[in-house]
């Protein structure tokens, strides 16, 4: 009986609803449009045949009015399971969730117009293919909240892989149920969030709530389940949860804050209470209920379908219109190769169908939802102090419509959940503080004489900074006045910006002032990390470690008169005398008390007989020279043989280092550590610069080594001409950091040409160099994490080292007490020439005492000749 009635029914529409243009339109939208209208009886259930006859008639209505210069073939199914590979141009289907995406994907491998009407909590159809509304319709117990969850996750309103659902007793178990089943199923393209979930109990009394809040929020182990927060509550309990979450500083730049507020309406929804908890840095987001109390809300499916319809008709026949302008001025031909695709179509169609239905959602004005969202990030400083400065002018805590969900819409973002998240500190322009700290920061005047930051660490810092948390900037030059202004107690919190004075040279006053009064989301100078400032104000992580160094005078050649003496000791050459001392005598005993002579009939007394000629021998054998006299008992010859193989170890051992000691200059020995430079064997001063961290912690510590290198430094304000002569006499040594003191030394040798100066091996203390920034900034974390990056990728390494002074020849030389190989020249043999003039003079001078001795012998002898006569 009802596959009769469908038969008639279907001959009855095909007759009615034939297309009436004819084969002079082949190949037109018009020629082929047809739709497959898909109702589900076992989802209608009794509603079927009342929805089934109201559609019709719809139909019929809406192709009559509206519909004047095409047709379209309507075909209508009980079911879900059909064959959509005939000629179809969209499909309208009443189903559930799982009938409604198989339609879907059978439609979209044809590339067909999809228009679902379904059950809740169902997945969006995707928003570029198809047009699906939820049968999630308000009423007193808010069914349709999960459907706005899911529809927030599907349309990646957020992207968060966890997250903590706090909720209270606004809503019955069931509608938390299934709102924590959208948050935490899968869709297709969108993943799954590992969620957390903690109830707050309702209280009658405020201060029972309020603990109720605290005792939540202070069990959440934030560390492992993230910082993420969905908040499903009322008015008054989001505004205790606010309160406390701030108090216990779980609001913060990285935290995202999610607040589904139940119990407002359209006549009552003002959440402004909550702009006195909003601050500086927060990510908070609210959907909170528009419904209308005042109307009743009933099914509207039809209105629904009459609504898509509709669009689709003014769809198709926009195209119809389109193609009739282009078709009649041009051949057959041309129109197959230039007419629209099957998916152009489509894209067409649905384009035309948000266009209609965005926003007008008239079938249900109960179910609405509102979004809006805050914008807090840098509207501190972004304040101006210039008198007559507009209020309206200056930026503050808003918050800005971020969008809606209806039904029909579904969550339409106008922009995101969390903008700052989405654009950092969304393109606002701010104002820093800077002055000349080469290699952090280099300021330069132009023609006008205006200072202006042209490059430096920090610059470059800053610029990464703005580009990944998206702000401008402008940078003021500081005047870098350090005289003091006042006293500054221990306690940061009674600070007044009149008892600031610079506590080092690295913050001036004028920037002090500026961070400890909040006016400045950083200062643009590379500032030394200080226990005393961290009082007053805060610091990032390190952008550079400093470490302390001195500087001293190239170390000089030592005198090579005495080169031939280098390859022994002292010690050495001592032994050696000493031992051709014992020698000689030795052999000279064993030689005459030897009775080998007395056996073989030999005069022992003569040869190595004599004392003077034992010592010669010995000396001549020293010299590999051999001797005249040789011992005919074995007991000297055996003292000789032993004295060569000594003579032989010597000979070759002297040899082997004079030629080292000819190569290698000797240098003298330079000041490489503290631990020399305290010592001060070689009578050096030393100097620091006043107003450093060295300074501050020689001040301090009781190390005795540091204790003398600060008793005997003279703290001064500035390299001079005077000092740095006296350096480079060899007589001064100067402590700073060591990229300071590799400036100077490039200074110095542009100066000069020469490479007089080195650095010390010994690097100590340690200094830290950060940005600077308000005390207690909500930023720091935020700061931290993007220089920690920049550090990881090397681009911290890569800035310093682009500022630094580029090499040179000075820069070749690898370490003060290496040197490049040398060639022998005359100053290396002076010392031999030097032995043969004092042998030379020797023998000249013990020949005139021969003559002398002569002479008067002679004259003595004559004396006395007269008188012997």
């Amino acid at each position: 009986m009802w596959k009769k009635i469908g038969c008639l029914v279907l001959i009855w529409v095909l007759l009615r609803v034939e297309p009436t243009l004819g084969d002079d339109f082949p190949s037109l939208i018009s020629a082929n449009a047809s739709i497959a209208v898909i109702l589900d009886r076992e989802y209608l259930d009794t509603k079927y045949d009342e929805l089934l006859e109201g559609t019709k008639k719809l139909f019929e209505r809406i192709l009559r009015d509206n519909f004047k210069n095409g047709g379209l073939i309507v075909k209508y199914f009980s079911w879900t399971s059909i064959n959509l590979k005939r000629d179809f141009t969209a499909v309208l289907s009443v189903a559930n969730c799982e009938n409604t995406w198989d339609v879907y994907r059978n439609a979209a491998k044809e590339n067909l117009v999809v228009m679902s009407i379904t059950d809740s909590d169902c997945p969006r159809l995707p928003m570029d293919s198809a047009l699906m509304i939820p049968n999630a319709m308000a009423s007193g117990n808010f069914v349709e909240l999960p459907q706005v969850i899911m529809d927030m996750k599907t349309m990646n309103a957020f992207n968060w892989k966890a997250a903590v659902l706090l909720y209270d007793d606004s809503f019955d178990r069931d509608i938390i149920a299934r709102g924590v089943l959208a948050l935490s199923k899968d869709y297709e393209d969108v993943r799954s969030l590992s969620l957390s979930m903690f109830r707050i109990d309702s209280h009658t009394h405020m201060w029972e709530k309020r603990k109720a809040v605290r005792r939540v929020l202070l069990n959440l182990p934030t560390r492992y389940i993230g910082n993420n927060f969905i908040a499903i509550v009322t008015t008054q309990t989001m505004e205790l949860l606010m309160e406390i979450a701030k108090e216990l500083g779980m609001v913060h730049p990285q935290a995202q804050w999610l607040y589904v507020v139940s119990d407002t309406t359209e006549e009552k929804n003002n959440i402004s209470s909550i702009y006195s908890i909003l601050s500086e840095g927060d990510n908070i987001a609210f959907v909170y209920n528009m419904r209308k109390t005042d109307r009743t809300c009933e099914s509207q499916t039809l209105c629904y379908i009459e609504n898509m319809i509709t669009s689709l008709v003014h769809g198709l026949t926009k195209l119809i219109r389109e193609e009739k302008a282009i078709y009649g001025q041009i051949a057959d031909e041309e129109w197959e190769v230039i007419r629209m695709t099957k998916v152009e179509r489509k894209n067409e169609i649905l384009k035309v169908l948000r266009s209609d239905l965005t926003g007008k959602d008239n079938c249900n004005e109960c179910s609405r939802w509102k979004v809006e969202s805050g914008q807090t990030w840098g509207f501190t400083y972004q304040l101006r102090d210039e008198p007559g400065a507009a209020q309206s002018a200056r930026n503050k805590i808003a918050l800005i419509e971020a969008g809606y969900w209806t039904p029909q819409d579904g969550f339409v973002m106008e922009d995101f959940l969390f903008p700052h998240i989405a654009h950092g500190f969304r393109g606002i322009h701010l104002n820093f503080y800077s002055y000349h700290n080469p290699p952090w920061q280099f300021v330069a005047y132009n023609e006008s004489g205006v200072p202006h930051l042209t490059h430096g660490v920090v610059l470059d810092v800053l610029s990464e900074l703005s580009r990944i948390l998206n702000f401008t900037y402008t940078i003021t030059v500081a005047q870098t006045n350090l005289e003091y202004v006042g006293n500054m107690t221990d306690d940061a919190n009674s600070t007044t910006t009149s008892d600031v004075h610079a506590l080092t040279t690295d913050v001036p006053q004028e920037i002090m002032k500026q961070l400890i009064e909040n006016k400045m989301l950083l200062a643009a100078v590379g500032a030394t990390v200080s226990e005393k400032q961290k009082k007053f104000i805060t610091f990032s992580k390190p952008i550079s470690i400093q470490t302390y160094s001195f500087i001293v005078s190239r170390p000089k050649e030592l005198s090579r008169v005495f080169l031939f003496l280098s390859p022994f000791t002292v010690d050495t050459w001592m032994c050696l005398a000493a031992t051709i001392l014992m020698m000689a005598p030795m052999l000279y005993v064993i030689n005459r008390l030897s009775p080998f002579y007395e056996h073989i009939g030999r005069d022992n007394a003569i040869g190595l007989g004599k004392l003077n000629n034992c010592f010669w021998y010995i000396y001549g054998a020293l010299l590999q020279q051999g001797g005249l006299y040789l011992p005919y008992a074995d007991s000297g010859r055996i003292i000789i043989g032993t004295w060569w193989l000594v003579v032989l170890v010597l000979v070759t051992t002297y040899c082997g280092n004079l030629v080292a000691f000819l190569t290698f200059p000797k240098i003298a020995h330079p000041i490489t550590t503290v631990s020399q430079l305290v010592r001060n064997q070689q009578g050096v001063s030393w100097s620091i610069r006043r107003g450093t961290l060295l300074e501050q912690f020689l001040r301090e510590t009781d190390d005795p080594k540091y204790l003398r290198l600060h008793n005997g430094a003279n703290f001064i304000t500035e390299e001079s001409e005077q000092m740095i002569a006296s350096i480079r006499g060899g007589h001064h040594v100067h402590i700073d950091w060591r990229t300071n003191l590799k400036y100077l030394m490039k200074r110095e040798f542009l100066k000069s040409d020469r490479c007089d100066f080195v650095l010390s091996m010994d690097e100590f203390l340690d200094e830290q160099i950060a940005l600077a920034m308000p005390k207690n900034s909500p930023y720091i974390d935020v700061i931290n994490d993007e220089i920690i990056k920049m550090q990881q990728f090397g681009f911290m390494q890569r800035w310093l080292k682009k500022y630094l002074p580029t090499e040179d020849k000075c820069s070749k030389v690898r370490r003060n007490s290496e040197v490049e190989n040398h060639t022998v020249n005359n100053d290396d043999m002076a010392g031999s020439y030097y032995v043969l003039c004092i042998g030379f003079s020797a023998s000249m001078g013990l020949l005139l005492i021969e003559f002398a001795w002569r002479w008067y012998r002679k004259s003595k002898e004559q004396t006395l000749q007269p008188f012997t006569e």
